[in-house]
């Protein structure tokens, strides 16, 4: 699963929110983000939401008073000059100054609760913070696909998931009848538990994976591997 902590200051103001007021009990049980980040985090939130506001108004005060200094300086038609625009002002009560970089206190909690081991898809789309895969994007996906140890002469693939929900297994045993559907997994790892030759006899195995995405297959198929596998004791 990828976790998606948003750039863009007004998308990022919604993410916080969205994730402060999605952390309830529940969850703060399951992923247990320290509280004094979680202050740090109301304190951010608050005082980000001021300098939004402070910088809208200013912005629209600084248009203002150039069409104003524009009209001074050159006139628009018969337009006559009124009195100077009001300017935006700080409000006499103003929130505590956070510390710096809240998209970067985010990304630190949002590590947080992936390192819980508790973060499932559907808390990371309550919270605001799941990445939610392009299908576009999916659909051109090719798994690597390699041997990563043989463990009690029994194979164990690998590949990396990269967002996807899980791959299937697809297996030629050598005995004439091709690849056939074998497994699908879940994890990046998949061991063969398949039962071994007799004692003495070496097949060869081959494997190709696909991924799956909401229990379809989706992108292409990875390349094949070959493994010599030995009947034991």
């Amino acid at each position: 699963m990828r976790i998606l902590i948003e750039s863009s200051e007004d998308k990022l103001a919604v993410q916080l929110h969205k994730f402060r007021n999605g952390y309830s009990s529940e969850y703060a049980l399951l992923l247990k983000v320290p509280t004094a980040l979680l202050d740090k985090l109301d304190k951010g939130i608050a005082f980000l939401d001021f300098v939004l506001d402070m910088n809208s108004k200013i912005h629209t005060g600084s248009t203002t008073f150039t069409s104003y200094k524009n009209l001074v300086l050159h006139g628009h038609g018969t337009d006559v000059l009124g009195a100077l625009p009001e300017l935006p002002v700080y409000p006499t009560i103003k929130p505590p100054v956070c510390d710096a970089n809240i998209e970067g206190l985010l990304r630190e909690i949002a590590q947080v609760c992936v390192n819980s081991g508790k973060l499932t898809e559907d808390i990371a789309k309550a919270l605001g913070i799941f990445d939610e895969p392009s299908t576009t994007v999916l659909a051109s996906g090719t798994p690597g696909l390699s041997l990563k140890s043989m463990s009690g002469g029994h194979p164990m693939l690998h590949t990396v998931l990269n967002g996807y929900d899980a791959f299937e297994v697809w297996k030629d045993s050598g005995k004439g009848a091709g690849f056939i559907f074998h497994n699908v997994s879940t994890a990046s790892d998949y061991s063969d538990q398949s039962a071994l030759p007799a004692l003495g006899v070496e097949e060869i195995w081959k494997y190709k994976i696909i991924f799956r995405y909401q229990n379809l297959q989706i992108g292409h198929w990875s390349q094949t591997i070959s493994v010599a596998v030995k009947g034991n004791v």
